[in-house]
Protein backbone atom coordinates (compact mmCIF):
# COMPACT_ATOMS: atom_id res chain seq x y z
CA UNK A 1 0.00 0.00 0.00
CA UNK A 2 1.19 3.51 -0.78
CA UNK A 3 1.80 6.33 1.67
CA UNK A 4 -1.37 8.25 2.54
CA UNK A 5 -0.06 10.67 5.15
CA UNK A 6 3.47 11.87 5.83
CA UNK A 7 5.03 14.29 8.28
CA UNK A 8 8.55 15.63 7.81
CA UNK A 9 10.46 17.46 10.53
CA UNK A 10 7.16 18.44 12.16
CA UNK A 11 7.57 20.80 15.12
CA UNK A 12 5.09 22.68 17.25
CA UNK A 13 5.80 25.30 19.92
CA UNK A 14 3.42 27.08 22.26
CA UNK A 15 4.49 30.44 23.65
CA UNK A 16 4.58 30.37 27.45
CA UNK A 17 6.15 33.78 27.88
CA UNK A 18 7.70 36.68 25.97
CA UNK A 19 11.09 34.98 25.66
CA UNK A 20 10.42 31.26 25.61
CA UNK A 21 7.98 28.57 24.52
CA UNK A 22 6.95 25.00 25.16
CA UNK A 23 7.93 22.65 22.35
CA UNK A 24 5.14 20.10 21.99
CA UNK A 25 6.54 18.43 18.85
CA UNK A 26 10.23 18.12 17.97
CA UNK A 27 11.03 17.39 14.32
CA UNK A 28 8.68 14.40 14.04
CA UNK A 29 8.97 12.23 10.93
CA UNK A 30 6.17 9.78 10.23
CA UNK A 31 4.63 7.85 7.35
CA UNK A 32 1.13 6.37 7.47
CA UNK A 33 0.37 3.89 4.70
CA UNK A 34 -3.08 3.33 3.24
CA UNK A 35 -5.05 0.78 5.23
CA UNK A 36 -2.87 0.89 8.35
CA UNK A 37 -4.27 0.77 11.88
CA UNK A 38 -1.93 2.73 14.14
CA UNK A 39 -1.94 3.67 17.83
CA UNK A 40 0.14 6.48 19.32
CA UNK A 41 1.00 6.00 23.00
CA UNK A 42 2.95 7.99 25.56
CA UNK A 43 2.60 9.75 28.91
CA UNK A 44 0.42 12.82 29.39
CA UNK A 45 2.05 15.85 27.82
CA UNK A 46 4.20 13.81 25.44
CA UNK A 47 2.63 15.40 22.34
CA UNK A 48 0.25 12.63 21.23
CA UNK A 49 -2.83 14.80 20.70
CA UNK A 50 -0.77 17.67 19.30
CA UNK A 51 0.61 15.28 16.68
CA UNK A 52 -2.90 14.12 15.78
CA UNK A 53 -4.20 17.67 15.40
CA UNK A 54 -1.15 18.80 13.44
CA UNK A 55 -1.39 15.88 11.02
CA UNK A 56 -5.08 16.54 10.38
CA UNK A 57 -4.68 20.30 9.98
CA UNK A 58 -6.81 21.05 13.03
CA UNK A 59 -3.74 22.77 14.43
CA UNK A 60 -0.91 24.46 12.56
CA UNK A 61 2.60 23.16 13.08
CA UNK A 62 5.32 25.73 13.74
CA UNK A 63 7.60 24.17 11.14
CA UNK A 64 7.95 21.09 8.97
CA UNK A 65 5.44 19.73 6.47
CA UNK A 66 2.44 17.41 6.23
CA UNK A 67 1.58 15.63 2.98
CA UNK A 68 -1.80 13.96 2.46
CA UNK A 69 -2.65 11.97 -0.63
CA UNK A 70 0.50 13.23 -2.33
CA UNK A 71 -0.24 16.92 -1.71
CA UNK A 72 1.47 19.09 0.85
CA UNK A 73 -1.33 20.53 3.00
CA UNK A 74 0.82 22.56 5.41
CA UNK A 75 0.24 25.77 3.46
CA UNK A 76 -3.46 25.21 2.73
CA UNK A 77 -5.82 28.00 3.73
CA UNK A 78 -8.16 27.35 6.66
CA UNK A 79 -11.05 27.04 4.20
CA UNK A 80 -9.25 24.46 2.10
CA UNK A 81 -8.19 22.51 5.21
CA UNK A 82 -11.79 22.50 6.43
CA UNK A 83 -12.94 21.14 3.07
CA UNK A 84 -10.25 18.45 3.19
CA UNK A 85 -11.28 17.36 6.69
CA UNK A 86 -14.95 17.34 5.72
CA UNK A 87 -14.44 15.28 2.58
CA UNK A 88 -11.52 12.95 3.30
CA UNK A 89 -11.02 12.71 7.07
CA UNK A 90 -13.15 11.43 9.93
CA UNK A 91 -12.74 12.25 13.62
CA UNK A 92 -13.64 10.41 16.83
CA UNK A 93 -12.99 12.01 20.20
CA UNK A 94 -13.20 10.94 23.84
CA UNK A 95 -15.82 13.65 24.40
CA UNK A 96 -18.32 12.92 21.69
CA UNK A 97 -19.58 16.43 20.78
CA UNK A 98 -22.96 15.39 19.41
CA UNK A 99 -25.53 18.16 19.03
CA UNK A 100 -28.18 18.00 21.75
CA UNK A 101 -31.00 19.37 19.62
CA UNK A 102 -30.62 16.68 16.93
CA UNK A 103 -31.47 12.98 16.89
CA UNK A 104 -28.63 10.47 16.59
CA UNK A 105 -29.50 9.97 12.93
CA UNK A 106 -29.46 13.72 12.22
CA UNK A 107 -26.10 14.07 13.99
CA UNK A 108 -24.68 11.37 11.74
CA UNK A 109 -25.92 12.75 8.42
CA UNK A 110 -25.32 16.47 9.06
CA UNK A 111 -21.74 16.68 7.75
CA UNK A 112 -22.68 14.69 4.64
CA UNK A 113 -25.52 17.10 3.92
CA UNK A 114 -23.01 19.95 4.24
CA UNK A 115 -20.49 18.23 1.95
CA UNK A 116 -23.16 17.76 -0.77
CA UNK A 117 -21.22 14.95 -2.43
CA UNK A 118 -24.21 12.60 -2.54
CA UNK A 119 -27.98 12.89 -2.67
CA UNK A 120 -29.82 13.00 0.65
CA UNK A 121 -31.43 9.68 -0.20
CA UNK A 122 -28.01 8.11 -0.67
CA UNK A 123 -26.67 9.70 2.53
CA UNK A 124 -29.66 8.53 4.56
CA UNK A 125 -29.29 4.99 3.25
CA UNK A 126 -25.58 4.97 4.09
CA UNK A 127 -26.22 6.33 7.58
CA UNK A 128 -28.82 3.66 8.33
CA UNK A 129 -26.43 0.96 7.09
CA UNK A 130 -23.64 2.24 9.35
CA UNK A 131 -26.06 2.37 12.29
CA UNK A 132 -27.18 -1.18 11.56
CA UNK A 133 -23.58 -2.44 11.42
CA UNK A 134 -22.85 -0.55 14.65
CA UNK A 135 -25.84 -2.07 16.43
CA UNK A 136 -27.70 1.22 17.00
CA UNK A 137 -30.24 1.25 14.16
CA UNK A 138 -33.12 1.22 16.63
CA UNK A 139 -31.87 4.52 18.12
CA UNK A 140 -32.06 6.53 14.87
CA UNK A 141 -34.89 8.74 16.11
CA UNK A 142 -33.63 9.07 19.69
CA UNK A 143 -31.87 12.12 21.11
CA UNK A 144 -28.51 11.88 22.84
CA UNK A 145 -30.01 11.75 26.36
CA UNK A 146 -31.70 8.47 25.45
CA UNK A 147 -28.50 6.58 24.64
CA UNK A 148 -25.64 5.13 26.68
CA UNK A 149 -22.04 6.27 26.40
CA UNK A 150 -21.15 3.30 24.25
CA UNK A 151 -24.11 3.91 21.95
CA UNK A 152 -23.17 7.58 21.62
CA UNK A 153 -19.61 6.63 20.69
CA UNK A 154 -20.97 4.24 18.05
CA UNK A 155 -23.03 7.13 16.67
CA UNK A 156 -19.87 9.27 16.64
CA UNK A 157 -18.09 6.56 14.64
CA UNK A 158 -20.97 6.49 12.14
CA UNK A 159 -20.68 10.27 11.88
CA UNK A 160 -16.93 9.97 11.26
CA UNK A 161 -17.58 7.49 8.43
CA UNK A 162 -20.54 9.14 6.73
CA UNK A 163 -18.44 10.95 4.09
CA UNK A 164 -16.45 7.76 3.42
CA UNK A 165 -13.12 9.26 4.55
CA UNK A 166 -9.73 7.94 3.58
CA UNK A 167 -8.51 8.19 7.19
CA UNK A 168 -10.14 8.30 10.61
CA UNK A 169 -8.36 10.04 13.50
CA UNK A 170 -9.24 9.06 17.07
CA UNK A 171 -8.22 11.01 20.18
CA UNK A 172 -8.71 8.62 23.13
CA UNK A 173 -11.95 7.33 21.53
CA UNK A 174 -12.46 4.76 24.32
CA UNK A 175 -11.20 6.92 27.19
CA UNK A 176 -14.64 7.58 28.69
CA UNK A 177 -15.92 4.00 28.30
CA UNK A 178 -15.76 0.95 30.54
CA UNK A 179 -13.45 -1.87 29.46
CA UNK A 180 -16.19 -4.06 27.95
CA UNK A 181 -17.64 -1.23 25.86
CA UNK A 182 -14.14 -0.08 24.89
CA UNK A 183 -13.41 -3.57 23.58
CA UNK A 184 -16.61 -3.53 21.53
CA UNK A 185 -15.72 -0.13 20.06
CA UNK A 186 -12.24 -1.36 19.13
CA UNK A 187 -13.74 -4.44 17.45
CA UNK A 188 -15.95 -2.09 15.43
CA UNK A 189 -12.94 0.03 14.45
CA UNK A 190 -11.05 -3.14 13.47
CA UNK A 191 -13.93 -4.08 11.15
CA UNK A 192 -13.83 -0.58 9.64
CA UNK A 193 -10.08 -0.90 9.11
CA UNK A 194 -10.52 -4.31 7.46
CA UNK A 195 -12.80 -2.63 4.92
CA UNK A 196 -9.85 -0.44 3.88
CA UNK A 197 -10.14 2.72 6.00
CA UNK A 198 -6.89 3.94 7.53
CA UNK A 199 -7.09 4.60 11.28
CA UNK A 200 -4.70 6.59 13.46
CA UNK A 201 -5.61 6.90 17.12
CA UNK A 202 -4.14 8.17 20.36
CA UNK A 203 -4.54 6.00 23.46
CA UNK A 204 -3.01 5.32 26.86
CA UNK A 205 -4.68 1.90 27.11
CA UNK A 206 -2.59 -1.21 26.38
CA UNK A 207 -5.73 -3.25 25.61
CA UNK A 208 -6.78 -0.69 23.00
CA UNK A 209 -3.33 -0.39 21.43
CA UNK A 210 -2.97 -4.18 21.28
CA UNK A 211 -5.83 -4.31 18.77
CA UNK A 212 -3.93 -2.11 16.30
CA UNK A 213 -1.15 -3.28 14.01
CA UNK A 214 1.53 -0.65 14.67
CA UNK A 215 2.24 1.22 17.90
CA UNK A 216 4.26 4.42 18.06
CA UNK A 217 5.57 5.70 21.39
CA UNK A 218 6.02 9.41 22.07
CA UNK A 219 8.08 11.07 24.76
CA UNK A 220 8.71 14.80 25.21
CA UNK A 221 7.44 15.67 21.74
CA UNK A 222 9.41 13.02 19.85
CA UNK A 223 8.61 9.60 18.42
CA UNK A 224 11.12 7.45 20.28
CA UNK A 225 10.07 3.85 19.63
CA UNK A 226 7.85 1.69 17.42
CA UNK A 227 6.37 -1.80 17.68
CA UNK A 228 4.67 -3.74 14.90
CA UNK A 229 2.17 -6.38 15.98
CA UNK A 230 0.58 -6.99 12.60
CA UNK A 231 -3.13 -7.32 11.96
CA UNK A 232 -5.18 -8.84 14.77
CA UNK A 233 -6.38 -12.33 13.80
CA UNK A 234 -9.70 -12.54 15.62
CA UNK A 235 -10.25 -16.17 14.73
CA UNK A 236 -7.09 -17.07 16.66
CA UNK A 237 -8.18 -15.09 19.73
CA UNK A 238 -4.63 -13.75 20.07
CA UNK A 239 -5.68 -10.54 21.89
CA UNK A 240 -4.31 -11.53 25.29
CA UNK A 241 -0.94 -12.57 23.86
CA UNK A 242 -0.71 -9.24 22.03
CA UNK A 243 -1.46 -7.33 25.23
CA UNK A 244 1.30 -9.21 27.04
CA UNK A 245 3.74 -8.59 24.19
CA UNK A 246 2.93 -4.89 24.17
CA UNK A 247 3.12 -4.59 27.97
CA UNK A 248 6.53 -6.31 27.87
CA UNK A 249 7.73 -3.89 25.20
CA UNK A 250 6.59 -0.88 27.21
CA UNK A 251 8.34 -2.30 30.28
CA UNK A 252 11.54 -2.66 28.25
CA UNK A 253 11.30 1.07 27.54
CA UNK A 254 11.28 1.67 31.29
CA UNK A 255 7.54 2.43 31.41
Amino acid sequence: MGVLLEAKELSKSYASGPNDGQQALKKVNLQVRKGEFIAVMGPSGSGKSTLLYSLSGMDRASSGSVTFGGEEISSYSEKRLSELRLEKMGFIFQHIHLLKNLTLFDNIVLSAYLAKRSSRKEINSRALEYMRKSGIAELAGKNITQASGGQLQRAAICRALINQPEIVFGDEPTGALNSKTAGEIMDLLADINESGTTILLVTHDVKVAAKTERILFMLDGSLVAERRLGKLKKEKQDGRAREEELAGWLASLGL
